[in-house]
């Protein structure tokens, strides 16, 4: 992964960190990756600033991708599956991103986004799960699908049920 910059106070590059952070939310002690950086610490109410202590501080994209990190976390919490889990499902049984979205009825882009950002929603992120808890419904859905020919469907059906 390419180490992001972020410009501190005296618009000097400064690297962006992460940690494993842990926050209770709705009630559940959630983990999740925090993005930050650090800079020099401000005091609020005199707008001085101490040199020798270093405070972790946040941009907007920080902020914004934290939320939709906690949010995921809480997600999977709730039964959603992780987007590790699809991408290891679909490497494991060779189904590109585009088919699997289309074979569970979502547009052609749903899987890709979901892996790259995270689940969208509760309902959608536990279909997946339950999907790739169960390979059999996979296969039902996979029967129904309109949208992929007979010999696509062949194939992607021996693969899921030939793999362990």
């Amino acid at each position: 992964m390419e180490t992001k910059k972020v410009l501190n106070r005296y618009n000097e590059p400064s690297e962006e960190l992460h940690e494993f952070v842990y926050k209770t939310h709705k009630g559940l002690r959630l983990q999740y990756d925090e993005a930050y950086y650090l800079d020099f610490d401000v005091d609020e109410s005199t707008g001085m600033i101490d040199e020798n202590k270093m405070v972790k501080q946040y941009t907007k994209n920080q902020i914004e991708r934290n939320l939709k990190a906690l949010k995921n976390a809480y997600f999977i919490a709730k039964g959603a599956a992780a987007p590790k889990e699809i991408i290891d499902f679909r490497n494991r049984y060779d189904i590109p991103a585009s088919t699997f979205s289309i074979v569970l009825g979502f547009s052609k882009n749903t899987i890709s986004n979901i892996e790259n950002d995270g689940i969208t929603s509760l309902p959608t992120g536990r279909l997946i799960k339950m999907c790739l808890d169960n390979k059999g419904i996979v296969l039902d859905y996979l029967r129904m699908c309109d949208e992929i020919d007979n010999v696509k469907k062949t194939e992607i059906s021996q693969r899921l049920e030939n793999c362990y």
